[in-house]
């Protein structure tokens, strides 16, 4: 059986996302969450990152600031939750609940985006690692409609 407090973020992190610079137009944001079918968008200067978009902070926007030339900057949140690649799972997961965010950004050693862990990755984790604890291997053929 596994040791829960052995496993890592790393494991279940959404590797080399996809990042835009802040200085961009949030035009080119929304088009690159679209066709990425992605609800958060980290936001990088000089390669470090500085924030984060997601999908409500773009329809919080269009609602209030439309027909206005908005650039990633004016709408980015820069309270962001960053973590290492080697820290514990739950305790990430914890995190991600306790200070209602929908997503962690991963850090390498040296600090540089790694990745980014979403509450559904969290849930995906949940589910990789208890269910076959709980119930064994499921029998059940979901099919997605």
């Amino acid at each position: 059986m596994t040791n829960l407090s052995d496993i890592t973020v790393e494991e279940f992190t959404s590797l080399a996302p996809i990042s835009i610079e802040k200085k961009a137009d949030m035009d080119q944001a929304l088009e690159l969450m679209q066709e990425n079918k992605i609800r958060h968008l980290p936001v990088i200067e000089n390669q470090k990152v500085v924030g984060i978009i997601s999908e409500r902070d773009v329809l919080t926007h269009i609602g209030k600031d439309w027909g206005k030339m908005l650039t990633v900057e004016d709408v980015m949140n820069t309270s962001l939750l960053s973590v290492y690649a080697n820290d514990n799972l739950g305790e990430v997961a914890y995190q991600l609940s306790a200070q209602k965010k929908g997503s962690a950004i991963v850090l390498d050693t040296e600090g540089n985006l790694y990745g980014i862990f979403t509450t559904t990755d969290a849930l995906n984790a949940l589910v990789e690692i208890l269910y076959p604890m709980a119930y064994g291997q499921s029998d059940l053929n979901h099919t997605i409609l």
